[in-house]
């Protein structure tokens, strides 16, 4: 890429914000890595094309990526902590072993994404879809707001789920069959049906289609 000055890139990802073409959309990652290599604080990302970018490892704390479309995005290792990712398309995006710390992630849509040991601690996810996502192997929920979230037919083998808010998520035919942490308490404030999988420590016993009972053993 052609050294630009710093005002250049900010103009560059203003004036290029649509563009959706590949080779648009890597001029756009380009730039972004080179400021944050450069300590070079980045202009607000929201609403930004972005599909396919690859920002594998690249610090984005704090950034505004509110909208943005990071379909099928490669983002292994990225940081995204305290970021600002409201309503943004992640979906069938490789995030293995990114770092989601205290973002607001609200109804972004995570859907087929793969989410492998993914740090969303303290995350803000109300309404967010993480439908047939892979976010097992050791991904950490702990202490985050998933009210509303959609989990249906995910992934969820090992997750962390300590403290999480899960009221009202959808977790019908997910599988929490390794997961750590779950309560009985948290499950009767989700939505689940026959098709979710629990952890071998928690037992339910159906009374109804929607009714059950459910304890945690030893």
């Amino acid at each position: 890429m052609n050294a630009f000055s710093e005002d250049e890139m900010i103009d560059y990802l203003e004036n290029h914000r649509s563009n959706a073409e590949p080779d648009g959309v890597s001029r756009k990652g380009e730039i972004i890595t080179q400021m944050v290599r450069n300590r070079i604080s980045l202009p607000s990302l929201a609403k930004m094309e972005l599909s396919g970018v690859d920002l594998c490892g690249v610090d984005l704390s704090y950034v505004d990526l509110c909208g943005a479309n990071l379909q099928r995005t490669i983002l292994i290792g990225t940081l995204f902590s305290q970021a600002d990712i409201m309503d943004a398309d992640l979906s069938g995006a490789n995030l293995g072993g990114a770092n989601f710390f205290d973002a607001d992630i609200s109804q972004s849509n995570f859907t087929g994404a793969n989410l492998a040991k993914v740090d969303f601690t303290e995350a803000k996810a109300g309404g967010a879809r993480f439908i047939k996502a892979d976010i097992g192997h050791g991904s950490i929920f702990m202490d985050s707001v998933l009210t509303d979230a959609d989990f249906s037919q995910a992934n969820l083998k090992g997750a962390q789920m300590a403290n999480a808010d899960i009221t009202g998520a959808i977790l019908k035919g997910a599988d929490l069959s390794t997961a750590e942490d779950l309560t009985c308490e948290q499950l009767r404030t989700a939505h689940i049906d026959s098709s979710t999988r629990l952890p071998t420590y928690m037992k339910i016993q159906w009374i109804s289609d929607s009714e059950y009972e459910c304890c945690i053993e030893g």
